[in-house]
């Protein structure tokens, strides 16, 4: 596929539109998991705390994601993604005032990171939904792919600049910056063309019922959101809050994880270039092993590495695990109908998400007892234990990408 037929689903004005309003919420977002961490790190060193304030993020994602769902796809999901970033915006706002005025705590920073979830939960259905309201069907992969290429673009410089801005002026102005983007990325959205979809006349439990019977009806697809389960959690339990202590305890400091970061979105791009041209037939076999390098920054953490070998294995992370989500997005646009893939996208976050809260609390307690370094270790080979077992599974196999010049379930089903 030539370079200008991928980058054709840029004539779209809609799909411009969200392409801003992602890269510049991006360009926030990037930033606020090193300024989060060391926020908290900075009243609290415990490993403990900063886990109680990311599972509170996770907790109400996991009781609203299949509300968010149903309403996805009963309601305008333009408003719905207005709305979520309105109070993302909000939340971010007030963690910034209480970090600036000296008076943040980890119970109060994990209310507004609980109200944070509730809205990205009511949001993401939403927003992993609206796609083929605004492409045509034959370009979702080119769509998802270029959707995440600007973000990623955004996370190779970024997390290093946040990382130096919450070392130089304190996390405050970072996590200010966030809520910023999110009001600017609630306004172009406003401006997009999306109207709600057609209701059926149906009740709300009716409607549930129908989005689990598309979902249980495939295995492929709840097969790899199982494995996912266990994936998720050990991941951002070893990645995202273990990354961070590990690189304060060798006192390193903010910059280098902002670094560490930084090439982690290097290999996002590369994932997500790889992912413009490259379109394999067997596209849940790809997405399944495209998750295995994600054991890798686990084990160079877990070694103590040096800095070369851990922003390597970052890099190598990073694309697989874009190439991963970019097949994944696409193989459920195309193969299920529109009119129920917020539903079933809330399933999948869902059963992806409801280990991580407990993920985060056992590998913080763990790590406190026993040290980070046996937990990355046994957390990296679990990983890749239970993502090669999808392997087995003939389902996942006999998925195949549509042809090209037909246009998939989802659009065929608006």
């Amino acid at each position: 596929m030539r370079l200008l037929e991928s980058l054709s689903v840029l004539r779209h004005r809609p799909f411009r539109l969200f392409v801003t309003a992602r890269l510049i919420s991006m360009s926030g977002s990037a930033m606020a998991p090193v300024a989060l961490a060391f926020a908290v790190l900075g009243f609290d060193s415990d490993p403990a705390s900063l886990a109680i304030v990311l599972a509170s993020n996770t907790v109400p994602q996991l009781v609203l994601l299949m509300v968010g769902g149903v309403v996805a796809d009963r309601f305008s999901r333009r408003h719905l993604i207005v709305i979520g970033n309105l109070v993302l915006a909000l939340t971010q706002s007030c963690v910034a005032l209480l970090v600036f005025a000296g008076a943040a705590t980890t119970a109060r920073v994990a209310v507004f990171a609980a109200i944070a979830g509730g809205a990205s939960a009511l949001m993401q259905p939403a927003m992993n939904s609206v796609l083929p309201q605004i492409v045509d069907g034959a370009q979702l992969q080119e769509a998802n792919a270029l959707l995440r290429l600007p973000t990623n673009v955004i996370r190779i410089v970024v997390p290093a600049l946040g990382g130096a801005l919450v070392a130089f002026v304190g996390p405050e102005w970072t996590l200010g910056w966030d809520a910023v983007t999110f009001a600017i990325a609630a306004i172009l959205c406003s401006r997009l063309p999306v109207s709600g979809m057609v209701k059926s006349g149906a009740s709300v439990l009716r409607d549930f019922r129908d989005g689990w019977s598309e979902f249980a009806s495939r295995l492929w697809l709840w097969s790899y959101v199982l494995s996912g389960t266990v994936v998720v959690a050990l991941w951002l339990g070893g990645y995202q809050l273990l990354g961070p202590v590990v690189v304060h305890d060798l006192n390193l400091g903010p910059a280098v994880w902002g670094t560490i970061q930084g090439c982690f979105a290097v290999g996002l791009l590369l994932g997500g270039l790889i992912s413009l041209k490259w379109k394999p037939s067997r596209i849940m076999v790809v997405c399944v092993c495209a998750n295995l390098p994600l054991a890798l920054p686990l084990l160079a953490l877990a070694a103590g590495a040096p800095l070369v070998w851990l922003s390597a294995s970052a890099v190598l992370a990073g694309i697989g695990l874009d190439i991963a989500i970019v097949c994944w997005n696409s193989s459920i646009q195309e193969q299920l109908p529109a009119a129920l893939l917020g539903r079933v996208s809330s399933f999948s976050s869902i059963g992806e998400l409801m280990a991580v809260p407990l993920g985060y609390l056992v590998v913080g307690a763990t790590a406190t007892t026993v040290g980070p370094s046996s937990v990355l270790v046994v957390s990296a080979i679990v990983m890749t234990m239970a993502t090669l077992v999808l392997l087995a599974t003939p389902s996942v196999w006999a998925v195949r990408r549509l042809p090209s010049e037909l246009p998939s379930l989802s659009a065929a089903r608006v």
